[in-house]
């Protein structure tokens, strides 16, 4: 009777041990979850990052193609890429609008203004030669959109070098 009683109680006390680690499994699964829940959310954020510092970076190389379109004097073109460098910009500003620091976003809406001041005078130039006066606003405002563009690319680029160095460690 005595054995068995002690039988009994050895089944007790493993069971005991037994549920004990199987909670402290359970426990550290969910850690461990919560960890790869974060990591995952975290990757996301730097893969949408990435996304806009494509999409601003399609626009500045865009914009050196207008510049080369200016000197050329191939008013189409610009018109054209304009266009491009506009639905670029706008998209961007729409699907990551907590990607850029106010002040950035402003730029970037302000360039594309600047593009469409130039686009509205190169419809005028397709039938006509710019004056010297002209040209300087020309290349003037377009280097001014181009400097806000990348303006808002280098301040792209920091964001993600900063949550990417931080999801590296």
């Amino acid at each position: 009777m005595m054995a068995a009683t002690h039988f009994i109680e050895t089944i007790d006390i493993v069971g005991g041990a037994a549920s004990v680690i199987g909670l402290a499994f359970t426990v550290r699964v969910l850690f461990v979850a919560r960890g790869a829940r974060k990591a995952a959310e975290e990757a996301r954020a730097l893969a949408r990052k990435r996304n806009l510092v494509e999409e601003l970076n399609d626009a500045s190389h865009k914009l050196q193609q207008i510049g080369i379109f200016l000197h050329q004097q191939q008013w189409f073109g610009i018109q054209l890429r304009i266009d491009e460098v506009a639905a670029i910009c706008h998209s961007a500003m729409t699907r990551w609008p907590d990607h850029l620091p106010e002040v950035r976003k402003n730029d970037v809406l302000t360039a594309v203004q600047l593009m469409r001041s130039i686009a509205a005078l190169s419809t005028a130039l397709s039938v006509r030669q710019p004056t010297v006066a002209e040209t300087k606003r020309l290349t003037a405002t377009h280097s001014r959109a181009s400097e806000l563009i990348n303006d808002a690319l280098g301040e792209a680029y920091k964001g993600e070098e900063r949550d990417g160095g931080q999801n590296g460690n």
